[in-house]
């Protein structure tokens, strides 16, 4: 196996990414492993515990170390990334690579401190760590280092990361529970409710991403079957939901996400909002990509607003970006006198 470059990683709540220097994104896996109840093993990572999810017999369970944002089990978190970069670094004796990584902002330091050595455990020889929002900037190809303010919201599983960003520095942030997650848990409540069925975790994932929308203008409307418990008889239903009844949902999610936003701006000199105005809202992560969500947002921000291209990949290639620009990026990665 040849020797890898350096890695950036995005360490999130539901997927980890893995991006190489010279290569791009080589690694993205769901952030779940299935774990034996009684003796604590470990079934399987990745897209196989995942296709497990819903589905596990008894004495297993599917868990996500990363939920809302805060380390939930540290040990199975770091069982799954030494997994998955050690699949990527492999068993290297020398020519170790460097590892930049970006964890939730939530994370305290005996936490990420405990993840540095997890990576110097995985094959790295050494870790620093990233802010998600300067990491996504610089993925989605933003000049962090210009003093001109840009406002960047990073739209993950578990949290929105919204924040703006001038001479390298994080202005304003704000990180709401507002994102993918909590959109999942509306839909999975509003179809109880509404249709009197029961579905689980991924079904609702797949109604989201195959016809979810927040925008109530929009008029190509969808429908899917969406199958479940029926909570009154107790027996397998199906029932065709559609996109307008997602938009009904996900409303309150969209509502907290929008004071998000306001909260931010709120909080900025009026020379940086002048540079938003002008320069727009730049969406990253998996969220980014819900159907309608940047045209909400510019009607009620009365702002430009743009999705990243690739935006669930931005935090990794921001991460590899840095790692290849050390001397560009000096602020950011700190002690820049032992870089390469």
């Amino acid at each position: 196996m040849a020797a890898v470059e350096d890695i950036g990683i995005d360490l999130g709540s539901s997927n980890v990414l893995i991006c190489e220097r010279g290569k791009g994104i080589v690694l993205n896996e769901p952030a779940v492993l299935a774990v034996n109840h009684d003796t604590r093993n470990i079934i399987s990572i990745g897209h196989e515990a995942y296709q497990m999810m819903g589905r596990e017999p008894a004495g297993i369970s599917v868990v996500r170390p990363l939920q809302r944002g805060t380390i939930q089990d540290f040990d199975m978190l770091s069982i799954l990334l030494n997994y998955f970069v050690m699949r990527v670094v492999g068993k290297h004796l020398f020519n170790r690579p460097r590892a930049l990584l970006s964890v939730s902002a939530t994370a305290n330091e005996i936490e990420k401190r405990q993840l540095i050595l997890g990576m110097l455990e995985a094959g790295a020889r050494r870790t620093q760590l990233m802010e998600r929002p300067l990491a996504a900037a610089i993925g989605a190809g933003i000049l962090i280092n210009e003093v001109s303010g840009r406002m960047v919201a990073d739209i993950g599983g578990a949290t929105t990361d919204i924040a703006v960003i001038s001479s390298g520095e994080i202005m304003a942030r704000s990180i709401q529970e507002s994102a993918g997650d909590q959109i999942t848990d509306a839909i999975i409540r509003y179809i109880r409710l509404k249709h009197n069925l029961l579905i689980g975790w991924r079904t609702a994932e797949d109604v989201k991403s195959a016809i979810g929308s927040v925008d109530p203008e929009d008029q190509n409307e969808l429908s899917l079957p969406v199958a479940g418990r029926n909570l009154v008889s107790g027996l397998p239903r199906q029932v065709d939901i559609t996109s307008v009844e997602i938009v009904e949902a996900v409303e309150e999610p969209l509502r907290q996400l929008v004071e998000g936003f306001h909260s931010v701006i709120e909080r900025i000199p009026a020379e940086l909002a002048n540079d938003v105005f002008d320069d727009g809202i730049v969406l990253t992560g998996g969220g980014a990509s819900l159907r309608g969500l940047s045209s909400v947002l510019q009607r009620e921000m009365q702002i430009p607003v743009y999705v990243a291209e690739h935006p669930q990949e931005c935090i990794a290639l921001g991460c590899g970006l840095a790692l290849e620009r050390p001397g560009e990026y000096q602020r950011i990665l700190g002690d820049a006198r032992k870089r390469r």
